[in-house]
């Protein structure tokens, strides 16, 4: 997954920012990249509280999502996206096996992303950007009397634009194990393993 991952970032982003020239042109540049940054923790935190509100302003009207791995989904549009997260459905990747799982469930969970490892690139025009990160998802929280948890892990490669003079997420490509975190699947499933 890492390779796919990887290289898609490559095929996508220059090897080399174009070294911005001036000081007002410089400053623009890192500017670009801490909000750059600074919206991927955004959505981080957004995702976590349910902040549905914070992340139709982060989302550009046409965002796409692109789950690749063990899950297999694509959805297009913010309405489309921010209702996945909502009332997420998680379709497993052909192949993959997973005990279902009442996904209304996971409302009661709490949620961590764990954001890392940041890569960010700015076009030579200030007007898309890219970040390839790593991530964890941590779940916890009580089911049926008991407390559960579980992990996972993946890679990010976020696509941004600027074109309606504000930055926002215009592409998520998650590369993701989701299926193998036990919080997942069916909680009884994993009792009798």
């Amino acid at each position: 997954m890492l390779y796919d991952a990887y290289t898609t970032w490559r095929e996508l982003t220059p090897a080399i920012e174009r070294e911005r020239s001036g000081l007002e042109e410089q400053v623009q540049f890192l500017t670009d990249k801490i909000r750059i940054q600074e919206m991927i923790n955004e959505y981080a935190f957004a995702c976590d509280s349910r902040g549905w509100d914070v992340l139709e302003s982060l989302y550009d009207e046409d965002i796409e999502r692109v789950m690749k791995g063990t899950l297999d989904e694509t959805v297009r549009g913010r309405a489309n996206l921010i209702g996945l997260h909502a009332k997420p459905a998680l379709p497993r990747r052909e192949g993959v096996v997973a005990p279902p799982r009442d996904l209304s469930k996971i409302d009661g969970l709490e949620i961590r992303h764990l954001i890392g490892t940041q890569m960010v690139r700015v076009s030579d025009d200030n007007q898309a950007a890219w970040a390839l990160c790593h991530y964890q998802m941590a779940l916890v929280g009580q089911e049926d009397g008991e407390w559960q948890h579980g992990l996972h892990e993946g890679t990010y490669l976020f696509t941004f634009s600027k074109a309606t003079g504000q930055w926002r997420f215009t592409r998520h490509q998650i590369w993701t194990n989701n299926a193998a975190n036990p919080m997942f699947s069916d909680p009884r499933a994993r009792k009798a393993s």
